[in-house]
């Protein structure tokens, strides 16, 4: 379905704000907190680009879509591209919403819950939509919002509006990386958190929630931004129970090698949260980078999708 591009506008210096409608003016797909959208679009020489995109505003019936899209110096090029070529009156493919990232329902307690919004970066597009379905409900929460600078917050004025949050920002050039302990404090039967960020913020709140005894059931993440590091190396991928051997070169995802090697595998978000692609490991030392493994489970296998391994033979149960 053709949708065609209404409004842009910068919202600091290296984000900007895109409304898109259909091209017929015909109603959208209403949607739910924490859901994403999927553009198609070509730059001027043809290159095709497929990018997720966080909704952002109040969830409900649409008219229209907003998406806060991060302009990435060094990424694949999409990012750059929407924010160059594209601007009111451009034509976009698009698809969804989807929501691989729900809020979920607060269950009924004598003593309120907490629900904690986490976002790092341009990781705070979804806690926009999550903060305005729990001020509708009259649920309060805590927005903490971490950046490395203040040139680096959007969306702030939106934020404040929002009723029965409390909002936080950790800035790290002012005062150092947050204490994430100290940010999430010890757990209480039906607190929540969702966060959203970079990797490495994911895995360190992973870490931080595990100490402080919160459950996985209340951990909810979606992360972004690539998984390979640049001193990652080549991978000879053995599966014992196939008795194939695979050259997996860094940047290629070892679980896209297994598919594209017709290897039967469970898999679904492919972002190292969910633990769908987990496969035990028979020898080798995995390089976890994913926010859903518990300590006991990374002793015995990995997730497929964004973890590597030290050099050498990598032998998994497959």
């Amino acid at each position: 379905m053709s949708h065609v591009i209404t409004h842009a506008a910068q919202l600091g210096g290296s984000v900007k704000e895109f409304h898109l409608r259909r091209k017929d003016g015909a109603p959208l797909p209403g949607w739910k907190p924490g859901s994403h959208i999927v553009l198609r679009f070509a730059d001027a020489g043809g290159k095709a680009y497929e990018n997720h995109y966080s909704l952002i505003g109040m969830p409900g019936p649409a008219d229209s879509y907003r998406i806060a899209v991060q302009r990435e110096e060094h990424g694949k090029g999409g990012s750059r591209t929407l924010h160059d070529e594209f601007g009111p009156g451009r034509e976009v493919a698009l698809s969804g919403p989807f929501n691989s990232f729900p809020l979920l329902a607060q269950p009924p307690s004598q003593v309120p819950p907490r629900t904690l919004l986490i976002a790092g970066g341009i990781g705070i597009t979804p806690m926009v939509s999550m903060a305005h379905a729990l001020g509708a409900r009259g649920q309060s929460f805590e927005l903490h919002y971490l950046a490395h600078s203040r040139d680096k917050l959007v969306l702030m004025d939106e934020l404040r509006t929002i009723p029965h949050g409390a909002m936080t920002e950790h800035i790290s050039q002012e005062s150092g990386r947050a204490d994430l302990t100290a940010l999430l404090g010890a757990y209480h039967e039906g607190d929540s958190f969702y966060a959203c960020g970079p990797a490495p913020l994911l895995q360190a709140l992973a870490a931080a929630s595990a100490q402080q005894g919160w459950p996985a059931s209340a951990m909810h993440f979606e992360s972004f931004g690539a998984r390979a590091q640049p001193d990652d190396a080549p991978l000879t991928v053995e599966l014992s129970l196939s008795q194939i051997t695979l050259e997996v070169q860094p940047g290629t995802p070892i679980l896209d090698a297994l598919i594209a090697a017709d290897i039967f595998v469970s898999y679904d978000c492919k972002r190292g949260e969910c633990g769908s692609c987990y496969t035990q490991v028979l020898e080798g030392q995995p390089l976890h980078r994913d926010v859903c493994l518990t300590p006991s489970m990374r002793t015995t296998g990995m997730c497929t999708c964004v973890s590597w391994a030290a050099p050498g033979r990598l032998v998994l149960e497959l």
